[in-house]
């Protein structure tokens, strides 16, 4: 809903998007366009950090992955707050992460509930969402169905999907590493579950 301020500007009241809680079909971070899911082979102890925002209050209990193709391990996933460096909007310091990581041993969808109880996402802030895990392939998001792009690489028409480090899995470190390397394309789909 819009409506004009006292000084005759335009304000949204974020709250009011329609984004139904759907606890059977939950919602994945970045998906704004429902193109059918992909896979991804996630790099070995590559942390990914995908940028999400939310239009109305959310309080999740946990998240989700899907494993199509199973590599023994664990993968770490988490959500991390919103930093700047160097002048740019950045992964900070760690809000959640699912308790015991989520098993990549078996195919399927896999579910867990964050480590310290449930968190509470406001409306018009960045997060970030971070997984690390063995080589196991992820159903994903293919990049025309992600919402928020970091921009384009330099001289074309690529699409910055995502930031990443190395790191070891299953851990999630407490502050995101501050040398992050630009990605394109797919990106995990991490399913927000909501409380």
């Amino acid at each position: 809903a819009h409506s004009l301020n006292a000084g005759g500007g335009l304000t949204t009241n974020l709250d009011a998007v329609p984004w139904a809680k759907r606890l059977p079909t939950p919602r994945i971070i970045g998906d704004a366009n429902c193109t059918a899911l992909t896979t991804l082979a996630l790099g070995g102890n590559r942390q990914y950090f995908i940028p999400f925002s939310v239009p109305r209050q959310v309080v999740l209990s946990g998240l989700r992955i899907s494993v199509a193709t199973a590599v023994t391990g664990t993968a770490g996933v988490g959500i991390y707050d919103n930093t700047v460096v160097s002048g740019s909007d950045s992964p900070g310091s760690l809000l959640a992460q699912v308790s015991g990581g989520l098993s990549t041993a078996t195919t399927g969808d896999k579910t867990g509930t964050f480590a310290g109880g449930n968190l509470t996402l406001t409306p018009g802030i960045l997060y970030w969402a971070s997984i690390i895990g063995p080589a196991a392939t992820l159903r994903a998001l293919p990049v025309t169905a992600i919402g928020m792009a970091l921009g384009r690489t330099a001289n074309n028409t690529t699409a910055i999907t995502h930031l990443y480090a190395t790191g070891t899995a299953p851990t999630l470190p407490a502050t995101a590493p501050t040398s992050l390397t630009a990605g394109t394309g797919s990106i995990p789909a991490i399913y927000m579950i909501e409380a």
